[in-house]
């Protein structure tokens, strides 16, 4: 199923919330009917470039670890949030919880991203 832009955000702002208080990539904790993943979405958004709402800022502590200050430095866009999201839960799929080097700030300045660490 194809959805409109606006849509789209809104599913992934609600799959990001799950995300951040449920550790939910499956969007089980997601009631809207859509069976999208959050993965399945930050696809959808990865080259958006329209400004991702701040008041979801807090969310990024749990996500970016010790580079949350990297991340807060500008405002971001969705195609932003949406890759480091997808750099981040393809990571915790090969069971890998802890990211080393400054992740962040490379995924952020489209450099060759840091290897990970080991649990």
């Amino acid at each position: 199923m194809k959805y409109d832009l606006t849509t789209t955000r809104r599913l992934f702002r609600n799959r990001f919330e799950s995300f951040v208080d449920h550790s939910d990539a499956s969007g089980v904790y997601v009631n809207d009917g859509v069976p999208l993943t959050l993965g399945d979405v930050c696809k959808l958004l990865e080259d958006d470039t329209e400004p991702f709402p701040q008041n979801y800022d807090p969310g990024f502590r749990k996500i970016c670890g010790h580079e949350y200050l990297i991340w807060l430095r500008q405002a971001r866009t969705y195609g932003e949030v949406a890759r480091l999201l997808t750099y981040r839960l393809n990571a915790h799929e090969n069971g890998i919880l802890r990211l080393g080097g400054l992740w962040v700030s490379a995924l952020l300045h489209s450099e060759e991203l840091p290897q990970t660490c080991p649990n």
